[in-house]
């Protein structure tokens, strides 16, 4: 038994060496063929780097290159989400309006469902589908007979007709009030106190309704677009559209569980305050 251990060992160990020279062997081969690829495409590079290193302009050159390539590689950014500065008013929404060394004329003004101020002096004034800059110009026309070059300030103080929805698994699920045309999903999921540990990030819909009965819903990653900084995930958002962040397969699962386990929980404490009684 003892010959017939050492031999098995043996054998095992001429197996382990033979097997150790094959992969020394291998790698030689392999880091020969690396070495030989990189000798034979290695020297003009290098008599580049000399004729490089002589002439600076040339470095410049190089430097250029490596700054355009690195360059390139650029996300593009949807023109939406560059003007959502822009805002348009709408019923009620509500202004100030500041006439210099005119406060008779001056205050706060509610649009009404018209789409009307009233303004004094001159009345009502259509002002729904405007800009302030546009309401300005406006009153400034319409208190011109009644005030000589009237310097006129309007300010949006009441943004309230226009917005959006959050639901599904964040913190605080509900409607946002928009200060521009349009809001980004990453405006939006800021505001409504950002995703629960709950909220399936890579399954996010934006859902635009729609009269047919068949609504537009767009997919949008939200663990790309916060965590990773993708902003091809950053879409822009219309009043009335809804941000779904849906829960994970086990979160709706235990919420399907809970109600279900919870009386016999109570029931099974309930015997054993009976049984101890006894």
């Amino acid at each position: 038994m003892n010959y017939f251990y050492r031999t098995l060992c043996s054998t095992c160990l001429a197996g382990a060496w033979m097997l150790v020279l094959a992969a020394g062997v291998v790698h030689g081969q392999n880091f020969a063929g690396t070495a030989v690829q990189e000798t034979a495409a290695n020297p003009p590079v290098q008599q580049q780097a000399a004729q490089d290193v002589s002439s600076p302009v040339a470095g410049e050159v190089l430097t250029g290159e490596q700054s355009t390539q690195e360059s390139s590689d650029t996300t593009e950014i949807p023109e939406a989400i560059k003007t959502m500065s822009h805002y348009t008013l709408g019923k009620t929404d509500v202004l100030e309006v500041t006439v210099m060394r005119h406060p008779e004329v001056s205050g706060q003004f509610i649009i009404n469902n018209e789409g009307n101020i009233q303004y004094e002096f001159v009345g009502d004034v259509s002002v729904e589908g405007m800009t302030k800059d546009q309401v300005k110009d406006a009153l400034t026309r319409k208190l011109s007979p009644f005030i000589i070059s009237p310097e006129i300030m309007v300010k949006i103080v009441g943004y309230n007709s226009k917005v959006v929805y959050v639901i599904g698994e964040v913190t605080s699920p509900g409607k946002i009030f928009m200060q521009g045309d349009t809001i980004t999903v990453h405006e939006a999921l800021v505001q409504a106190g950002l995703p629960l540990l709950s909220a399936k990030m890579a399954a996010g819909r934006v859902i635009t309704p729609s009269e047919t009965g068949t609504p537009l819903i767009r997919k949008v990653n939200v663990d790309k677009l916060l965590y990773k900084g993708d902003l091809r995930e950053n879409l822009a958002m219309k009043p009335g559209d809804t941000l779904y962040v849906p829960p994970t397969f086990l979160a709706k699962t235990m919420r399907i569980i809970q109600p279900v386990a919870a009386p016999i929980g109570t029931a099974a404490g309930t015997g054993r305050t009976v049984m101890t009684g006894f």
